[in-house]
């Protein structure tokens, strides 16, 4: 399963859900659609924009109690519903178990989670009891080879733990 949006929590008394997009793909959410949410079909009534991320009303779900028992679950799609991403975009599933190397090829260690912040995401790899933490940014991540199994980072980020460190 891929995760397209996560349930923030319950929006008016009828039922609908704040939900967080976890997908490029907006349409995602359109009117007809059928979501997993725990395995089980549900499908979208009607969506709209919300503050932050959108409103999902879904048939079945009619009020507020309902809704709220949604709150910190992920909606999901089968694998087979996983669309192309544009170059330079991954899936979560694609960088995680990849090896990072840095430009200089010291190794760091390999992906183990990918957490997700308001500017980007954040890859956390890790080397027996040594993590680092690498964002998901252009300047710092020089490849991405996920048929080679190996991410390659800046040089720089090391200099910046390196520098903490001996701060």
């Amino acid at each position: 399963m891929t995760r397209v949006g996560q349930v923030a929590g319950a929006f008016g008394v009828e039922g609908a859900v704040k939900v967080i997009p976890l997908t490029d793909f907006q349409d995602r959410f359109d009117p007809g659609v059928s979501l997993l949410l725990d395995g089980c079909a549900h499908q979208v009534e009607w969506s709209r924009e919300g503050q932050p991320g959108l409103v999902v009303k879904f048939r079945g779900v009619e009020n507020r109690t309902m809704a709220e028992l949604f709150r910190g679950r992920y909606l999901e799609v089968p694998d087979d519903d996983v669309r192309a991403l544009e170059p330079g975009k991954f899936y979560h599933h694609q960088v995680v178990g990849l090896a990072v190397l840095s430009s200089s090829g010291r190794r760091l260690g390999v992906i183990e989670e990918v957490l997700e912040r308001p500017a980007n995401d954040v890859w956390v790899s890790r080397e027996g009891s040594i993590e680092h933490l690498i964002p998901a940014t252009r300047d710092a991540v020089v490849e991405v080879d996920v048929q080679a199994g190996r991410v390659v980072v800046a040089d720089w980020l090391l200099r910046v733990e390196d520098a903490k460190e001996n701060s």
